[in-house]
C-alpha cells in the first residue's frame, strides 16, 4: 500500500496528518488504500481549529493567577462532508508552531 499526502478541500495534509486520517477513515468506512481515501475526500472540506490563547490573568483575578509562560495549545484539523450529513473527523495538526 503506497502512502500519499491527502488533500481535503484547500488543505493539503502532511504525511503524518494523512496517516492519522487514514487510520480513522479506515475504521469507519472500511477503506484499504490512500487512493480510496483521496477519492472519498473529494466530497469533504476541512477547517483548521486554532488553539484559544487566553492568559489566566484574564480569566482569574490578577492576584490569583499564577505566573505562566506563553500558552501553547493544540491545533486540530476538522474534516467534514461538504455535500451531505456524514461522519466528520478531527485530527491533530502536525505543525504546532
Amino acid at each position: 500500500m503506497a502512502k500519499q499526502r491527502i488533500t481535503v478541500g484547500y488543505v493539503e495534509l502532511t504525511q503524518d496528518e494523512s496517516d492519522r486520517l487514514f487510520e480513522q477513515v479506515k475504521k469507519s468506512k472500511g477503506i484499504d488504500s490512500y487512493g480510496e481515501l483521496q477519492s472519498l475526500m473529494e466530497d469533504y472540506d476541512a477547517t483548521v481549529e486554532e488553539p484559544v490563547k487566553q492568559p489566566l490573568k484574564e480569566v482569574l483575578d490578577e492576584d490569583e493567577a499564577p505566573e505562566e509562560a506563553s500558552p501553547q495549545g493544540m491545533r486540530y484539523i476538522n474534516i467534514f462532508n461538504a455535500i451531505e450529513a456524514d461522519e466528520s473527523y478531527r485530527i491533530e495538526a502536525s505543525n504546532q508552531e
